[in-house]
């Protein structure tokens, strides 16, 4: 798909290659049923360099790229969704701006390609995971880890300030997975931690609601979330919804490990049940409560 074959050069691209990825990526409803002639004139460049453009992605010409940017408006326009927010009153409300998360839900399920295939594999094979994430999407992160904590897997959320992030990542290699979490533009501390991971050989994965955030353009791998709303408050329902598929998946892929894992979670538990009940007939709380 277009967006990840810009994503995947964008590093690389040109100050006029980098305007067109931009505008397609930022609006791509305008683009869609744009000439090359018309997007050259929108952007300030020539035809030719939106041809070259194009063919630079691995198309053939400007035609293949615009019909597919075409294929996915029409995808997400059969899906979008207008959320009224003058209803009668706080049920309504509620529903309606329910009814646009489970909207927001569609966008990224339409949104997902071929990319999600590297997911699982890569974190089968972690040695160690980092979960990183900036503002709300520390709390993101931090629910990220400890969910994949539940499947046995060695997931850690850090914060990504350069301090926290140099202190955690100075050893990253190849057999590590860092995993970023945007939710706004405002997350350049994930997309600098993610940087810094890539370029030590580390795999990286990032959930983003834009596909022109720092971080999914810093990334190996990006599943984009999209939040729109119709209030001053973004969503960020995509990006929690994917934390519970991620963990599902990987249960329903590897069900042997996901089984060893509920059966030794269910034996440490019987354990410290009984070291419990054992320290607790064995307390005298009058004396305990005396000595503090």
């Amino acid at each position: 798909m277009f967006r990840e074959r810009i994503q995947a050069q964008y590093s690389e691209l040109t100050p006029s290659f980098r305007k067109l990825a931009d505008f397609i990526l930022q609006q791509q409803l305008d683009a869609a049923f744009m000439t090359a002639t018309e997007m050259a004139q929108r952007i300030g460049v020539d035809a030719a360099t939106v041809v070259r453009f194009a063919q630079t992605l691995g198309y053939s010409g400007f035609r293949e790229l615009i019909k597919e940017v075409q294929q996915v408006v029409k995808a997400e326009l059969i899906a979008s969704y207008s959320v009224a927010l003058e209803a009668p009153d706080d049920v309504g409300l509620f529903r309606s701006l329910l009814e646009n998360e489970r909207h927001n839900l569609a966008l990224a399920q339409a949104r997902l390609t071929e990319q999600a295939n590297a997911i699982l594999p890569a974190l089968l094979s972690a040695k160690r995971i980092w979960v990183v994430g900036q503002g709300c999407c520390a709390h993101l992160a931090a629910l990220c880890a400890a969910a994949l904590r539940e499947i046995d897997l060695p997931a850690v959320a850090i914060a990504p300030d350069p301090l926290e992030a140099a202190a955690n990542l100075k050893g990253v290699g190849a057999e590590d997975l860092v995993i970023g979490f945007s939710l706004t533009g405002m997350g350049l501390d994930v997309g600098n931690a993610v940087h810094f991971a890539r370029q030590r050989g580390a795999k990286t994965l990032v959930f983003s609601a834009s596909p022109v955030a720092a971080a999914a353009l810093e990334a190996e791998t990006a599943v984009i979330c999209p939040g729109p709303t119709q209030t001053h408050v973004p969503s960020f329902t995509g990006l929690a919804a994917m934390i519970v598929v991620l963990v599902a998946a990987f249960a329903a892929r590897y069900p042997e490990k996901a089984a060893a894992m509920t059966a030794d979670l269910q034996q440490s538990y019987r354990e410290m049940l009984a070291f419990q009940a054992r320290s607790s007939s064995e307390v005298n709380i009058e004396e305990l409560w005396r000595q503090f």
